[in-house]
């Protein structure tokens, strides 16, 4: 079967100035869309196919993603973003500040994004400085409908260091009542349906605080 996008990256396998590689992924590029649908597996998630950019960021390789900056063709700028994530969903983090430089946008709507793939990775600096300095919303959907708290769900990381991203997050903004497929999925209960106990109560707690709003206006920001 022929490789596509996720419908995570927010647009289609496009012809352009170059030729796109087919590439799989351990994890899934398209991490709701997997979890929620009993009809899109795990292993079509896993795939996509990558500009010479996204496929240099998501390896790792610093020169050639230099290199690749420096030309123009139609489609860069979403080239740029979405680099932005696979690097950090891989915590290349030179490779990340490279593109900011570059004017990658971490808070693209509609797209995985820099602020997906740091709270995939955990990387609360990361989220810390999007929000602050790019104003990318906590909340921003990639092409699936999944936020940043989702990444932070279904990422990497074990589930108290996931917790400690997921709280940075409803520091920052996130709604924690925020839901999700036709039916209707809170966070606890996405957690619960991938048996991550200690994050579903921790959601939980969140989910019926009275006045969540509120109480993440009271805290003091976790980007100081």
């Amino acid at each position: 079967m022929p490789f596509s996008n996720p419908p995570s990256f927010g647009f289609p396998t496009r012809p352009i100035t170059y030729s796109p590689y087919g590439i799989y992924s351990p994890n899934s590029y398209d991490p709701l869309r997997a979890s929620l649908s009993q009809n899109y597996s795990q292993e079509y998630s896993r795939q996509a196919m990558l500009s010479p950019l996204c496929l240099a960021a998501s390896r790792g390789q610093t020169e050639c993603v230099n290199l690749l900056l420096r030309f123009d063709y139609v489609g860069k700028q979403s080239d740029i973003d979405l680099a932005l994530f696979l690097a950090n969903r891989s915590e290349y983090i030179k490779i990340a500040a490279l593109l900011l430089d570059k004017e990658a946008n971490p808070g693209r709507n509609d797209s995985a994004n820099g602020l997906h793939g740091a709270a995939w990775r955990g990387l609360d600096r990361q989220i810390c400085d999007y929000v602050k300095y790019y104003d990318a919303d906590p909340d921003v959907l990639d092409g699936s409908g999944a936020t940043p708290v989702i990444y932070a769900i279904l990422g990497t990381q074990d589930e108290q260091a996931a917790w400690e991203t997921i709280e940075v997050l409803f520091k920052e903004g996130a709604s924690p009542c925020t839901r999700f497929g036709h039916q209707n999925f809170s966070y606890a209960e996405i957690a619960r349906r991938e048996r991550k106990r200690f994050l579903e109560q921790k959601l939980e707690e969140w989910e019926t605080l009275p006045t969540p709003t509120d109480l993440n206006s009271s805290r003091e920001s976790s980007c100081t």
